[in-house]
């Protein structure tokens, strides 16, 4: 089978949520497996998760009159397994996903796959995250996913060798919102820093660089 980044992205997803539902582990086994730490919100009520296959989570809060949800996600890479037969392509590293992942749920959760996202900067992430990586995406929700919330956030965070691990603000009205998510976004940070991940040049990155001639020889 060869190897299309975006739906290697979904099948991980899928696998890495299916011990959950079974019973298997729990929100505060996660953080202690990610190396990540967590501040309940205290303006929110924890409420039951519910199944969910394009997201699946495992720590939900709303607010009493239910205008914001907030769900939790984690997974550790030590338990991502990726199934890769393909002779000529090499196969993805679970440290090396994180992009991918980040950009297929959003497009996947978002309306007609519309998002608007970025990037962390590296000294950002590392701040308010401690994470190596940190992206932010916004979005109308596509109506196969919730009928009751049409705008959204969605928050990732990566560690080398720890864990990816996702906050997803749900809402009818995120500018009114703004504050309250302001305060939570940091909800979910890792434990401690470790080191910088070392990013490819984006393509905008790579058109600034400067122009390598190309040696001559003469005859």
């Amino acid at each position: 089978m060869s190897w299309k980044p975006g739906m290697v992205a979904v099948v991980i997803w899928g696998l890495l949520a299916s011990p959950t539902y079974a019973g298997a582990v729990d929100f505060q086994q996660l953080l202690t497996e990610g190396g990540l730490e967590f501040t309940p919100p205290q303006e929110l009520k924890q409420v039951p998760v519910a199944p969910d296959y394009v997201m699946p989570y495992e720590a939900r809060y709303t607010t009493e009159s239910g205008d914001l949800e907030v769900r939790y996600a984690i997974r550790p890479l030590n338990r991502i397994e990726i199934d890769y037969s393909d002779p000529h392509n090499a196969a993805p590293a679970p440290n090396d996903l994180f992009n991918m992942l980040f950009r297929t749920l959003t497009e996947t959760l978002a309306k007609e796959h519309r998002v608007v996202s970025r990037s962390y900067p590296p000294e950002k992430a590392r701040e308010d995250y401690r994470a190596g990586w940190a992206a932010v995406g916004v979005f109308d929700v596509s109506p196969d996913i919730s009928k009751r919330y049409q705008e959204a956030m969605l928050i990732a965070i990566h560690q080398n060798d720890k864990a990816d691990a996702y906050i997803l603000f749900l809402t009818n009205d995120l500018a009114a919102e703004k504050e309250r998510i302001k305060k939570l976004r940091t909800s979910l940070k890792f434990k401690s820093f470790d080191k910088p991940i070392n990013m490819p040049p984006s393509p905008e990155e790579l058109k600034k660089l400067p122009m390598i001639p190309e040696s001559s020889t003469e005859n």
